[in-house]
């Protein structure tokens, strides 16, 4: 299950009264699925136990004797979900790290997930009558410090693994103010943005989270020497993609990206083929001596963003960034697409709207 699908999941199972737990490796996203699982539904709220470092007082609240009959104080995080509740708001509680916790902890969370309740005190039923959603998160046993969990406390939960999911995180990633160099190299080598070392291996390995960390260094890299960029970059990524990604950070100034393109083209249609050919000069400037790889990488960039609607995102500007290229890079591109079974409609439909006044189309008569 990718971490991008879990929202609809969480919705499902809090609807549905059920409990979720969800196993991944560290960083993938797992917490931050659920932060926004509650962000996006504006009227959730959600308290977080972060069970490894919680003693079992925190979970159940302090015993106290009154008239000779002894009672349970509520915990602090459980009020706060009721007085959620009785503005009419829903309730998560997330369980974070559950198998790592101890083994009283554990104990204490079991009558939590199986009875939602403890002791005397029950976890909030909405207004609408929809229970708490209980959600775990944990990391894989085979590959972490974890305990195994007793099979009456899985047997309550609906489970799911998840994997990392590039494009789910890039759009997270669009929308958290994220680097664009960092979203550009997730982009175009997506197997780094999760990457683990093999066993015996000296090396951390990177993680999504990371990732999201990292570009909150980067923004203020200035305040330190820059001969200290690569050792911050690496003690974050882990020596092989912290060593891979600096020198794609380093030389990103020289990349072109669709905005060099739209800011050359300008805002207005070309009209005519000359116009067409003037503009085309100057952005051979800038992609006579790309190579085939990043080539393709900015034509498929400047695709879709035109299949999206993205502003400045035209035929205009995808047309005479083609017509730019070397032309055995852009014949490379064209027949692609052509033969392509994602992207030969798109080929076709857009290549109908390309104006006949456009040496593009000229050129891929002769090309393709």
């Amino acid at each position: 299950m990718k971490v991008s699908q879990m929202s609809k999941i969480y919705g499902l199972m809090l609807a549905s009264g059920e409990t979720v737990h969800q196993i991944g490796r560290h960083g993938i996203g797992k917490s931050e699925g659920v932060v926004g699982f509650v962000k996006d539904h504006g009227n959730i709220h959600m308290e977080l136990l972060m069970l490894s470092q919680n003693e079992v007082a925190d979970l159940i609240g302090m015993p106290y004797e009154e008239n000779g009959i002894t009672y349970w104080s509520k915990p602090v995080w459980l009020h706060r979900m009721e007085e959620a509740q009785a503005k009419g708001m829903e309730c998560v509680l997330h369980l974070d790290e559950l198998a790592r916790a101890p083994l009283e902890v554990r104990q204490a969370a079991l009558q939590i997930v199986l009875d939602r309740r403890i002791h005397e005190h029950h976890l909030p039923v909405s207004k609408a009558g929809l229970k708490t959603l209980i959600i775990a998160s944990d990391n894989p046993s085979e590959l972490y410090q974890t305990d195994e969990l007793d099979a009456a406390l899985l047997d309550r939960f609906c489970s799911f693994t998840l994997e990392v999911d590039p494009n789910g995180w890039l759009k997270w990633a669009n929308n958290n103010n994220i680097l664009s160099v960092i979203t550009d190299y997730v982009a175009d080598i997506p197997t780094n943005l999760h990457w683990m070392a093999e066993d015996g291996e000296d090396d951390k390995g990177s993680t999504p989270r990371a990732w999201a960390k990292l570009s909150d260094i980067l923004k203020n890299i200035d305040m330190v020497p820059s001969n200290l960029a690569f050792s911050i970059i690496e003690g974050k990524l882990g020596k092989t993609v912290g060593h891979n990604f600096y020198g794609y950070w380093k030389d990103y100034v020289k990349v072109v990206k669709p905005e060099h393109l739209i800011d050359i083209i300008g805002k207005s249609p070309i009209k005519t083929q000359e116009e067409q050919e003037k503009v085309a000069k100057k952005l051979m400037k800038i992609t006579k001596e790309m190579e085939q790889v990043s080539a393709d990488q900015l034509a498929q960039k400047l695709r879709m963003g035109y299949q999206a609607g993205k502003e400045g995102f035209t035929y205009d500007l995808l047309s005479t960034y083609l017509t730019s290229l070397n032309l055995e890079i852009m014949a490379s591109i064209i027949k692609n697409w052509k033969t392509d079974s994602d992207t030969s409609k798109f080929f076709f439909n857009w290549a109908k709207d390309v104006p006949d006044r456009h040496i593009f189309t000229k050129i891929t008569n002769k090309v393709v």
